[in-house]
């Protein structure tokens, strides 16, 4: 015998209050949320949230809906449903006939009829979205709005009850520990792990592309391994030797043919292992430097590069309260030697944070600040090469709540194909190809610091 609808309702929302006065994970609580509201509505269920930009939807716990349509890509509250925009309950009896579905054909593959969203609110403003999907025409009632909007209202709670209980302990956001991810091989976890401790948002595989089509089915697709919402780019980590990405790159060519809006990179093995390195954990960590193979940038060079970045920047900073600031040790003989040539005033402040370590660090931490209080000067941070970017994202993302008048990022080196986070660079000396540097101040594993020049390691393995 069928439960009547009011009793189902009733034992789904007694189930979600218990689960929230337990000491259960966030995870575990929504997706109680997401499966009881599924199962007594008999319908398919999302549960969204807003990312840290406030632009975008991002899924993470669902019930009764096809991996194809949960990848179809970040949702636009501001195209789809409007409940976000409205911070009101949408609901659409014919997803065929109505305008603010923002991805039309996948709801028909999916075979979608009837769609209901309510906002989940928290202190008056938009946290997220609980939508209810049907394969078949249904007639939401008020009874079945009021039901959404209680299990909205015991998400914000959770999501809320979260917040209170994580501040003190990390700066994660709820939307990561809502989520649960399985990765498809260890080093996609470990590049979440990274982009986790710079605190980088990231979705994983949150959309398929459609490459080839026949008679209107698609019979191609590729699903990036990582979308970073903050900076609206898809990363695909590939660990398989060169000779065997020749599939992947073909794919790659053919989805920036036919996204070209879309910003997309490749992180190669090679690329990959030596992101890792440089975090000292990877197979390319139980490596010694054992001599120089290259010698990529004289002494003298150096010195001109020099020169001539101080001379700019003495230009530009004529009549200007000036601070540098120098990171970790890289920096020391190309800041003491841009210095000696900088023609105008300032003051010098040194600054360190923790670096990636694996699984046991989660977040980046400052671990010695400036002395200087540096709100309202012209602060110039001085690099010795900037790679990914993320490292410096983070420093300029702490310093541009100081109250600076401006900042800008001076660097010696600037391995640009290695960018991930794509960070304004005022002055630059010189681009680099992606391989290993060691001499004025860049080392290899505490090595090579003091070498006048800038070389090419030749490595041998000792693991």
């Amino acid at each position: 015998m069928a439960v009547p609808k009011e009793k189902a309702y009733y034992k789904t929302v007694r189930r979600v209050a218990a689960a929230l006065n337990s000491t259960a994970e966030l995870k575990k609580q929504i997706d109680i949320i997401t499966r009881g509201m599924a199962i007594s509505m008999g319908v398919g269920v999302s549960m969204l949230l807003l990312d840290s930009t406030g632009k975008k939807l991002v899924h993470i716990s669902s019930w009764k809906l096809p991996q194809f349509f949960l990848r179809k890509g970040t949702i636009d509250p501001e195209r789809s449903l409007l409940e976000v925009a409205t911070k009101e309950p949408v609901v659409i009896s014919d997803v065929k006939s109505d305008s603010r579905i923002q991805y039309p054909k996948l709801a028909a593959e999916a075979g979608i009829v009837s769609l209901l969203a309510v906002p989940i609110l928290s202190n008056s403003s938009v946290a997220g979205s609980l939508r209810a999907y049907s394969k078949e025409f249904y007639d939401f009632t008020n009874q079945d709005i009021s039901f959404v909007k209680t299990l909205a209202n015991l998400a914000s709670l959770a999501l809320s009850h979260d917040v209170h209980r994580q501040e003190q302990e990390t700066t994660e956001t709820p939307i990561r520990r809502a989520r649960s991810v399985v990765f498809a091989n260890p080093s996609e976890e470990e590049f979440a792990r990274i982009l986790d401790f710079y605190n980088i948002e990231w979705i994983y595989e949150p959309r398929s592309f459609p490459l080839k089509w026949e008679d209107e089915k698609v019979t191609e697709m590729f699903t990036p391994d990582f979308y970073l919402p903050t900076l609206d780019l898809y990363v695909e980590v590939t660990t398989l030797k060169q000779s065997l990405v020749t599939r992947k790159n073909r794919k790659l060519r053919r989805l920036r043919q036919l996204y070209p809006e879309i910003k997309i990179i490749l992180l190669h093995k090679k690329e990959y292992l030596s992101l890792l390195a440089r975090y000292g954990v990877g197979p390319l960590a139980h490596t010694r430097a054992r001599s120089i193979s290259r010698v990529l940038f004289s002494a003298a060079e150096i010195e001109a590069k020099v020169r001539e970045l101080a001379n700019k920047i003495s230009q530009d900073y004529t009549g200007k309260d000036l601070v540098l600031i120098g990171m970790q040790r890289g920096f020391i003989c190309f800041m003491a030697d841009l210095i000696r040539f900088i023609t105008i005033p300032l003051n010098l402040d040194f600054m360190t944070i923790s670096y990636y370590g694996g699984s046991d660090h989660s977040v980046v931490k400052i671990t010695k600040d400036l002395d200087l209080n540096i709100s309202g000067k012209h602060v110039l941070v001085i690099e010795d090469i900037v790679d990914t970017g993320m490292t410096l994202n983070s420093v300029l993302d702490q310093l541009r709540s100081r109250k600076v008048a401006s900042m800008a990022v001076c660097t010696l080196l600037d391995k640009k194909m290695r960018r991930i986070v794509d960070v304004p660079l005022k002055y630059v000396g010189f681009e680099v190809q992606d391989e290993f540097l060691v001499g004025y101040g860049l080392d290899y594993r505490e090595e090579y610091r003091n070498l006048p020049f800038i070389g090419v390691p030749e490595l041998e393995n000792t693991a």
